[in-house]
């Protein structure tokens, strides 16, 4: 009787898995490389989020959004303040280490 059970469950369980229609859902993603690549490269303000070029007004003087190390196709974004000609004031490096 055991075995009489055992082959039923075997037959059946072969059965509805043949039967059975069972769909798998194939998904692809649809990336735009360029926004892969430059997901992180982007300048906040106001926890609102700005492309390379963005010219923004803080109080007395302009922002821009520009490339930290400007040589570098790739590199950081970093707000630069702009003079009263239009040009962007790059950070200095320091020529000294200070230590307090």
């Amino acid at each position: 009787m055991r075995n009489f059970l055992i082959l039923c469950f075997c037959f059946s369980s072969l059965s509805y898995s043949i039967l059975s229609e069972a769909t798998t859902l194939k998904t692809h993603s649809i990336i735009d490389a360029n926004q892969f690549v430059n997901e992180e490269v982007n300048c906040w303000y106001d926890n609102k989020r700005y492309s390379e070029g963005a010219l923004i007004q803080v109080h007395s003087f302009t922002l821009l959004c520009g490339a930290k190390t400007p040589q570098h196709s790739n590199s950081q974004l970093i707000w630069l303040k702009i003079d009263k000609q239009g040009n962007a004031i790059y950070p200095t490096d320091p020529k000294t280490i200070t230590v307090n």
